[in-house]
């Protein structure tokens, strides 16, 4: 009967416990085109969507939020990639989804205008902490290999708070 009991106290438990995690406050948030928008970082044990890995003496650090706080969307995706060398910001790329992956056509920072500035970067051996703002224009890339549109580009003005996982190989 314990084990009955047992069984059942932690069945009302579980659900209500934290192997969800619950978002009080999305993980990129800010505009785009004139719109407020939000992004959420989802992880789940080893595997996030915020990773970082060492390359010499670069930190390459790939984001990637989602609109859904709890699905692996590609769709409307925002896709952050920052190049740290010695703690400073070496290269800084920013694409914007239209589609449900990170391909053809999209906006990106290539070929557009835009400032990304870092307001804290902190490294431990296993994670980094990074955040910061994304400003200015995203330019339209139509297809692979042409090159991205300043005259159908979107604005963004966002500001981003990110934790990255180290991935070793």
């Amino acid at each position: 009967m314990w084990k009955q009991i047992g069984t059942a106290l932690i069945a009302v438990w579980l659900p209500i416990s934290g192997f969800a995690t619950e978002r009080t406050a999305p993980d990129i948030a800010g505009s785009l085109d004139g719109e407020r928008r939000e992004w959420f970082i989802l992880s789940h044990g080893n595997d996030s969507n915020a990773s970082f890995v060492e390359l010499g003496d670069d930190i390459n650090i790939d984001i990637t939020g989602s609109v859904d706080d709890e699905a692996w969307e590609g769709a409307e995706a925002l896709s952050i990639s920052l190049t740290m060398n010695e703690e400073q910001l070496a290269n800084a790329v920013v694409m914007h989804s239209i589609g449900a992956t990170i391909a053809p056509p999209l906006y990106t920072s290539e070929g557009g205008k835009v400032a990304v500035t870092l307001t804290r970067y902190e490294r431990s051996s296993q994670t980094v902490h990074v955040a910061g703002k994304i400003e200015g224009v995203l330019a339209l890339q139509i297809e692979l290999g042409e090159p991205p549109s300043l005259d159908e580009g979107i604005e963004i003005d966002v500001a981003f708070d990110i934790s990255a996982q180290k991935i070793e190989f």
